[in-house]
């Protein structure tokens, strides 16, 4: 990587960090794993206790299911988690969405990026709202607001 790619590397892993920093301000998580499949462990036990021991297996079934699912929920991981582990390719298209989305905002230097987020809750929307849709669509992962 040359001094030039580097420097850009740089730039753009502080302005998604600042975004990181942003996402822990509103409690928003990312979702490592499916919760489909707690629900559907938790339903498929309850129909087979339900079939198994009628109205009693159906009560055993689903807190053994929901025990299970439990057991098995999903991982949360902090925004700032999940760009680390993203290639430089995926963390350039990241920070393109989001560059892309607010194009009236020079996100290159991150000390204005970082006031102007701080002094506009539009602009901070916007932001949020590109990096979910980039979360979900891209990296097939769940969002939870808290």
């Amino acid at each position: 990587m040359s001094l030039t790619s580097s420097i850009v590397s740089q730039d753009i892993m502080k302005t998604l960090e600042v975004i990181a920093d942003i996402f822990q301000e509103e409690n928003i998580k990312i979702c490592v794993k499916e919760s489909g499949k707690g629900a559907l462990i938790a339903g498929i036990s309850s129909f087979i206790g339900g079939i198994l021991g009628g109205k009693s297996g159906f009560l055993t079934g689903g807190i053994v299911g929901t025990i299970a699912a439990y057991s098995m929920s999903p991982d949360y991981k902090s925004f700032i988690e999940i760009i680390h582990d993203l290639d430089y390719e995926k963390q350039k298209k990241l920070f393109d969405a989001i560059k892309n989305s607010i194009s009236s905002v020079d996100i290159t230097d991150v000390v204005k990026f970082s006031i102007a987020l701080a002094t506009s809750q539009s602009l901070k929307e916007i932001v949020i709202k590109e990096a979910i849709k980039f979360v979900s669509n891209e990296l097939n992962m769940q969002i939870t607001r808290g």
